[in-house]
């Protein structure tokens, strides 16, 4: 059990972390190729679902779904 001085709240400490792996984040995100940079644009800043991305990319809801996960899985990992 976690004592009472683990428990006390340290925003600038968490603004920090948050900072450390939004600029990793970017990082990532900067080395991901082209295609991979367009389907989270696409995703995200587009607001587009998935079904839309496919039609775009000539592909299933599915195979987007996929690629998003594994884009996701990717960028997990140089974040953390």
């Amino acid at each position: 059990m976690p004592s009472g001085s683990d428990c006390v709240r340290r925003p600038v400490e968490d603004a920090a972390l948050r900072n450390l792996q939004l600029e990793n984040l970017r990082k990532a995100i900067a080395e991901l190729d082209v295609q991979g940079q367009n389907l989270l644009s696409l995703r995200y800043s587009g607001e587009l679902t998935m079904e839309e991305i496919g039609q775009i990319y000539g592909i299933s809801k599915m195979a987007v779904s996929k690629r998003l996960k594994k884009l996701h899985e990717k960028l997990g990992s140089s974040v953390s």
